[in-house]
């Protein structure tokens, strides 16, 4: 896609530096973190080296959104400022070629990685939180079963009846220890309860039944069987057991409600996750545009450092500023398209602005 030899060279030398960039922080994420989590009390030591590799390969796809517009800013900044301090943009410049022309394989890559961090929140992201949440809480019933969790929580099904349940297994797709409330007088008690099954399956089954003296008893028993009467709302049992920041983006588009029909705290929180998703993958491009004026500009000196400095403090504002954003919009203190689409805009038109007046 890129004809000249040096926008190819551009992009090589920019893409060296990102690549080991990337794989130096992380490769220390993953020294700090399994040296300070393999005590003998915690997970990480009850892990083998398959589940090692499985976790910290989605710990990579949890944190691509953060860690990789870090190496493409520091990789654009050393790229620039060292065609710059050897004077080939010089060169460039006298031979005809447009400073937009230069910075085109910055953008190119800003672009082609935002494209990327779309498609990872989109196809990888939700397998890799939901696997990540699976493996803590199966190595803390490992580790302790005391550590089980006994409050109550609750779907309704359609019909009016309810479920009430201990815990659901998201691997397995199951609840355990589930009461259906069918009505007053009769109430059904599964050890495993199969909701995604057609129809709906339980294992080691209870049922209770209210006798003449008003107590429920227990009339009888199986050890399968299935409840083609219990029909589960597919919304609402998704909207109970997935949080909103585990769903991808066209999930969260179906579900999003209209502008000022918000009526709910969960409502609020799906509308909040699909717009810091959607913007969050634009700070790849920000990681571009905001410190490429500073590092082509002539000068008897080069302040490398305080580009670095600024440029860096500038993402890690951005990136606060959306996180915050993100709980303003999901607590309904401000309507999430607002919360976040004003400091986002903000952002893009402060850098773009800047971005398109370098000379």
């Amino acid at each position: 896609m890129l004809m000249k030899t040096w926008e190819r060279y551009f992009v090589r030398e920019t893409l060296k530096v990102f690549f080991f960039i990337t794989f130096c922080f992380y490769g220390l994420y993953i020294l700090i973190d399994y040296s300070s989590h393999s005590g003998a009390r915690h997970h990480h030591a009850m892990m083998s080296w398959s589940e090692l590799v499985q976790y910290y390969t989605n710990e990579w796809i949890l944190r691509a959104d953060v860690l990789i517009p870090f190496a493409l800013m520091i990789a654009t900044i050393r790229t620039l400022s060292d065609l710059n301090i050897h004077n080939e943009l010089v060169a460039l410049r006298a031979s005809g070629v447009s400073l937009k022309k230069i910075l085109r394989p910055f953008l190119f890559l800003g672009l082609l990685f935002t494209a990327l961090i779309y498609a990872n929140t989109e196809f990888l992201l939700p397998d890799a939180m939901s696997g990540t949440r699976h493996i803590h809480e199966q190595k803390e019933l490992q580790k302790n079963n005391s550590n089980e969790k006994f409050f109550v929580q609750h779907v309704e099904l359609k019909g009016g009846t309810t479920l009430l349940f201990q815990d659901y297994d998201h691997a397995k797709r199951r609840f355990f220890d589930a009461y259906w409330m069918k009505n007053f007088n009769e109430i059904w008690r599964f050890q495993y309860l199969y909701p995604y099954e057609s129809p709906p399956k339980g294992v080691n089954i209870d049922r209770l039944v209210r006798n003449s003296e008003n107590r429920l008893r227990k009339a009888e028993s199986f050890e399968t069987k299935t409840f083609p009467e219990m029909t589960f709302n597919k919304k609402i049992l998704l909207d109970t057991l997935t949080p909103s920041k585990e769903l991808s983006l066209s999930t969260l588009w179906k579900r999003l409600p209209s502008y000022g029909e918000i009526e709910s705290e969960k409502q609020a929180e799906i509308a909040a996750a699909f717009f810091h998703k959607a913007a969050l993958p634009w700070l790849c491009f920000l990681a571009v545009i905001a410190p490429a004026p500073f590092c082509v500009r002539y000068g008897r000196t080069h302040p490398i450092f305080f580009i670095y400095a600024f440029s860096l403090f500038f993402l890690v504002g951005s990136y606060l500023v959306l996180n915050s954003a993100l709980i303003i919009g999901g607590r309904q203190v401000i309507e999430p398209g607002l919360a976040i689409g004003i400091p986002f805009l903000l952002l893009i038109s402060v850098t773009a602005f800047r971005f398109l007046k370098a000379r």
